[in-house]
């Protein structure tokens, strides 16, 4: 038997000694044992080299090629791992992602059954932020093939990833077919080649490679940057090699890669110049792409979905608020943010875009470029319409919220009778809560500005739950019809903007939401409290006493502004008590105070406002009486009460006189903080009620 490999796995990696093991480990349990696997590390400096050494130990199949200087891609490391393959068929692997258990024996057995060149498999993308698979351009593998050439499938342009694939090295050696060095995006000039040379390529549904993205990681693949300008450089650099490559193809073969090129590379850096903060970096990118595009076969246009087109003639004719707009379509679930023109002439009527220079573009009029009659806008039903609604400006005082909305009319339809609602939504659309918008008059043309101001009206009956989340919208009613879009925030920051909710109130519950940017510029929420743990309330607890305004700490007019909605109601005759009890090291502790007998007995005598992290499966109710004070700021609270009650040192006679209650402390001992010296402990909340008495009882 021949101790010959049918299979070399090149594994290339660079700085990821954090993940090279994971990629490593799929290889090695390859169901194909025959096989050398080939780690070349392009210089890393974080021990990657090492530990491949440490794996090798116990693997003899492991040969390890470190080179001397760091080759900036991908394109040296595979093509040294090509030089160092003694196996008979080779396949790739990069040090971020993984193989299927029996990718390498699925490959090989179908390259072997069908005397292929080449031989493609399915890649999953797998979401690592998200724990998502996707197959990648499943269309493409839907059925087992073998296929004579290029010419006969020109989709499998789309399929131009290297890592899915398995080659037999003697074809590649007698076409000399390498990666081209020193660019990215390397992978498409490789497979065009192979595709181009190779006689029989087959076609696989199985699935043989996991290519992980984490585009939140900090070391994110060097080719998710789209808006770094060698990213962009490369990308236009690898398209002109492969229009070289198929000078002498078919008009119909280069016709589908110019496609392929607007569909796909198009879609992907008009959306990255679109979304790009700084304008002098998108007018560079924008630049760079448009030398190339320009050139571009203009019968390509003809194929590609009808916003896309105009933001190509965006980029063509240098309007990237044109290109920005007509990508919020195609990115931002068909949101409309543009005037709809509709013309007729006969029996003819179409729809146009409305902006634009209106000059002629690669022998195309500008009508031609801006025709999006096949999507129907002006026909749409109300309530399916895709409004682009923008936030524009955002503030939150205690419990009072302000928002200005602008509205893209895009139907030149939404007259005064349009009432309109910022709302929240959980994940089913229901609506949480909202605030009604007002339409003011100092709106952008073809706009309609909104403003709304007050506390938010809650529209369930139960608290807020950990679970709960969702995003903002806007609702708009014409007569009977509702129409709810997405509220988008591109230009405002929302990040720690903490909005209270009114709602049926519980102690151990969050008292508000959080908003959060979200995917596309949209808003999302989750709940929230204003101060969260012992680090929250201790560091604004010095604080909160120098910020302590002049005067008696029972001056109720200062305190009924503080209050958050639900206690703006409270009378001025009756003295707040606040409970703040100590956060456990152990985690929530149980409720320490007996509502039910606090609530019989000092109900009518003064309000109760409460916070502290309380075990959420405790469901305390909250009578009238007693008020959920999370969402409060801690000096809020302090001004708001005439009286403390706690057992956290560092509140204890922060700001004006304090009851010391503790009726767990045998339980918890140990888990909660040790309580200064020359203090009487409450221990049951029968005395604590007595206490509370004598001590309002003395302030009076």
């Amino acid at each position: 038997m021949s101790d010959e490999p049918l299979v070399s796995v090149v594994l290339i990696g660079f700085n990821d000694v954090g993940r090279i093991g994971r990629a490593l480990e799929s290889i090695r349990r390859q169901t194909l044992r025959s096989i050398e696997i080939i780690v070349v590390d392009d210089a890393s400096t974080d021990g990657t080299a090492e530990f491949v050494e440490s794996v090798a130990v116990n693997d003899s199949r492991i040969r390890l090629l470190t080179r001397a200087d760091n080759s900036g891609g991908c394109s040296a490391p595979r093509n040294d791992g090509l030089r160092m393959a003694r196996a008979p068929w080779v396949t790739f692997c990069d040090s971020d992602d993984e193989y299927d258990l029996h990718a390498c024996a699925t490959l090989l057995r179908a390259a072997e059954d069908w005397n292929a060149d080449v031989v493609c498999g399915t890649a999953i993308r797998h979401d690592v932020a998200r724990d998502r698979d996707k197959r990648w351009r499943p269309e493409l593998h839907a059925a087992d093939r073998l296929i004579s050439s290029l010419e006969q499938e020109p989709e499998l342009l789309y399929d131009t990833i290297s890592v899915n694939k398995i080659y037999r090295r003697s074809f590649l050696q007698e076409h000399n077919i390498q990666f081209p060095d020193g660019l990215l995006f390397e992978d498409q000039v490789f497979t065009l080649q192979c595709f181009l040379s190779a006689e029989r390529i087959g076609v696989v549904q199985a699935a043989v490679y996991i290519w992980n993205v984490d585009r939140k990681a900090e070391d994110a693949s060097i080719t998710q940057g789209r808006m770094q300008m060698r990213n962009v450089r490369d990308r236009v650099e690898i398209n002109r090699r492969m229009d070289v490559l198929l000078r002498d193809s078919s008009d119909e073969l280069r016709l589908a890669k110019s496609v392929k090129f607007l569909r796909h590379e198009g879609y992907l850096y008009l959306s990255a110049i679109g979304e790009n903060p700084h304008p002098e970096a998108a007018k560079e990118a924008a630049d760079e792409f448009r030398d190339y595009v320009q050139n571009v076969d203009p019968r390509a246009f003809d194929f590609i979905r009808p916003a896309l087109r105009v933001a190509f003639y965006g980029l063509l004719t240098n309007d990237l608020d044109l290109l920005r707009r007509a990508m919020r379509w195609e990115r931002w679930a068909s949101v409309v943010d543009t005037v709809v023109v509709r013309e007729e002439s006969g029996d003819h009527r179409r729809e146009l875009w409305a902006t634009g220079s209106g000059e002629p573009v690669l022998n195309r009029s500008a009508r031609e470029w801006l025709d999006i009659s096949h999507l129907n806008l002006l026909d749409m039903p109300f309530s399916a319409r895709r409004y682009f609604h923008e936030l524009r400006e955002i503030s939150v005082s205690r419990s009072r919220v302000s928002v200005v909305v602008d509205t893209v009319d895009f139907a030149s339809d939404l007259d005064g009778d349009v009432e309109a609602h910022l709302v929240w939504c959980d994940r089913l659309g229901t609506v949480i809560a909202s605030l009604p918008l007002q339409r003011d008059a100092s709106g952008v043309a073809d706009s309609i500005r909104w403003r709304g101001s007050g506390q938010l009206t809650a529209h369930i009956h139960r608290p807020l739950m950990k679970p709960d989340k969702g995003s903002l919208g806007v609702r708009l009613r014409r007569g009977t019809s509702v129409n709810t879009t997405a509220l988008r925030a591109p230009r405002v920051h929302v990040d720690d903007v903490f909005v209270p909710i009114p709602s049926v109130a519980y102690a151990d519950r969050p008292a508000g939401a959080q908003l959060l940017p979200g995917e596309r510029a949209s808003v999302s929420w989750r709940p929230a409290r204003r101060a969260r743990g012992p680090a929250a309330w201790g560091r604004r607890a010095g604080h909160a006493a120098r910020r302590r305004l002049p005067g008696s700490g029972n001056e109720l007019s200062r305190a009924r502004q503080a209050l958050l909605p639900g206690v703006t109601d409270l009378e001025c005759s009756r003295p707040i008590v606040a409970y703040l009890p100590a956060p456990s090291a152990g985690g929530p502790r149980s409720w320490p105070l007996d509502l039910t007998l606090w609530d019989q007995k000092m109900a009518m005598t003064c309000y109760l406002l409460v916070a502290g992290e309380i075990d959420e499966t405790v469901p305390t109710r909250v009578w009238g009486s007693v008020r959920d004070a999370r969402a409060m700021q801690l000096g809020e609270v302090l001004d708001a009460a005439e009286l403390i009650i706690t057992d956290d040192p560092s509140l204890i006679d922060t700001a004006g006189p304090s009851l010391v209650f503790r009726p767990d402390a045998g339980a918890g001992r140990y888990l909660l903080p040790n309580l200064p010296d020359g203090y009487d402990v409450v221990e049951t909340t029968a005395d604590l009620i007595d206490a509370v008495h004598a001590v309002l009882a003395a302030n009076r």
